[in-house]
């Protein structure tokens, strides 16, 4: 198996190309940073609705996602993140493999502290995850509209 789909399976990251994976350091704490690219099935697509539109603009650059950790080193997943045009939507950013529409987590650990949500407090599963309750909260109410 290539480095690059042990990576992505990993991360939990489908229809990209990983372009590199580096450690940083942030505020004393090592987090491994997986910059992708969705892949050309991918590509170009709505947020929405999944609809291949039309490219619009780059938008506000790169944008990353907290991904599941990777036993206990933190996982962001960083890639561009421009804007289509949707003939039923309008302008909006481009769908993003592995995460739902405006979401800052990939759609793997959503997933998983919806699932933990469902048999936990949501102050044990916030802690468990190393986010807030309210961003436990926001992924439930995304993962169940989206179920």
């Amino acid at each position: 198996m290539r480095a690059s789909k042990v990576v992505r399976v990993l991360v939990g990251v489908e229809h990209t190309v990983v372009e590199s994976v580096q450690a940083e350091d942030v505020a004393g704490e090592t987090v491994l940073l997986v910059r992708v690219r969705p892949d050309r099935s991918a590509r170009s697509r709505c947020s929405r609705c999944g609809r291949r539109s039309r490219g619009y603009d780059r938008g506000d650059g790169r944008r990353r996602w907290r991904g599941l950790d990777f036993g206990t080193v933190r996982v962001v997943v960083e890639a561009d993140a421009p804007r289509v045009s949707c003939r039923q939507h309008g302008v909006v950013v481009a769908a993003v493999p592995g995460a739902r529409a405006r979401s800052r987590f990939t759609r793997d650990f959503e997933d998983t502290a919806a699932w933990l949500a469902a048999h936990a407090p949501g102050s044990v599963v916030a802690e468990l995850l190393r986010v807030t309750w309210r961003s436990v909260s926001s992924i439930v109410t995304r993962v169940v509209a989206e179920a």
